[in-house]
């Protein structure tokens, strides 16, 4: 009997769904048992968020300031064959939840030496959540072999104003009745999402995970679009520097910093609806004028591997 751990957190259950999609055909396998932690703070994170409280996390995201989360409830002295970690990015980061998890002593001990498949759902943007998910894995000799993405697949203003919608004010169907449907398709999960995890089931059985990303990204289970990469960068430059401004004010709640998290949650998306039009014209020139190196980029966040620094 091979066993398989299911780490996530999720808090509207668009990630559970991704999970239990991409995981049926393991499920179906009598001959694997799935077991399950969800992770749980302490204090709840709220859904829908109210504007304030949810642009007032972005600076302990970004800087991966860990929150309490209540005991774990784990057998420690099973001894698990995969482990598969699901998560979603908040401001290009990894989830506050997730992240708290990694950076405690149950992970340290559960990772260690372990092969993990990691399961994102989220907008569209997950390349530095990712890049931080491989250090954090790397941190506890944990070792990646594969990784899978569920994206809204709306144009980025379009799935902007949707999860604005959605995060803000719970909106799970259109918007207006004119805006589509926030998330992942139902097409996506139902379609899909077993496909991957037959690669997984096949791989799992061999005991041996070595080309299994090349097998997911065959199937699409990395999408990489160069206008998102690029905005995305810029982001990630940006946003530490974002992070610090409000954090010199006080710490996650604090009275003396809201005036800065209101002017951050009225810069954000505006900048994201100036700049989206012209980073698409960019990216449809640039991987003209830069062809390998754009490849080279593409190439590397689809992969499994860590930059050396």
């Amino acid at each position: 009997m091979q066993k398989i751990l299911v780490i996530y957190y999720t808090q509207t259950g668009q990630l559970k769904s991704a999970l239990d999609n991409t995981l049926h055909p393991l499920k179906e396998n009598n001959q694997i048992q799935i077991d399950y932690l969800e992770i749980k703070t302490k204090k709840a994170y709220p859904y829908p968020w109210s504007y304030i409280e949810f642009f007032d996390i972005f600076p302990e995201t970004v800087h991966g300031v860990p929150c309490e989360l209540e005991p774990i409830q784990l057998n420690k002295n099973e001894n698990y064959d995969l482990i598969v970690i699901g998560y979603q990015p908040w401001f290009l980061s990894i989830c506050v939840p997730i992240n708290s998890f990694l950076q405690s002593e149950e992970a340290k001990s559960l990772l260690n030496n372990k092969p993990i498949v990691t399961i994102i759902a989220c907008r569209n943007m997950w390349l530095g959540a990712q890049e931080k998910m491989k250090l954090q894995l790397k941190k506890l000799n944990a070792k990646l072999v594969g990784n899978i993405t569920f994206v809204d697949r709306s144009a980025n203003l379009i799935s902007l104003i949707t999860v604005l919608a959605f995060v803000l004010g719970g909106i799970k169907e259109k918007f207006m009745g004119i805006f589509p449907k926030y998330g992942v398709s139902d097409m996506d999960l139902k379609n899909n999402a077993p496909i991957f995890g037959n690669i997984i089931l096949n791989n799992l059985q061999k005991n041996n995970f070595d080309g299994m990303q090349q097998l997911l990204i065959e199937k699409d289970a990395v999408i990489i679009k160069p206008n998102l990469m690029i905005m995305e960068g810029r982001g990630r430059a940006l946003f530490p520097l974002y992070a610090n401004y409000i954090s010199k004010k006080g710490t996650q709640g604090s009275e003396k910093r809201r005036t800065r998290v209101r002017i951050f949650g009225i810069v954000l998306p505006t900048a994201i609806f100036i700049l989206s039009p012209i980073i698409t014209i960019l990216s449809r020139i640039a991987p003209l004028l830069l062809y390998k190196k754009f490849e080279k980029e593409i190439h590397y966040y689809a992969n499994i591997h860590l930059k050396d620094n």
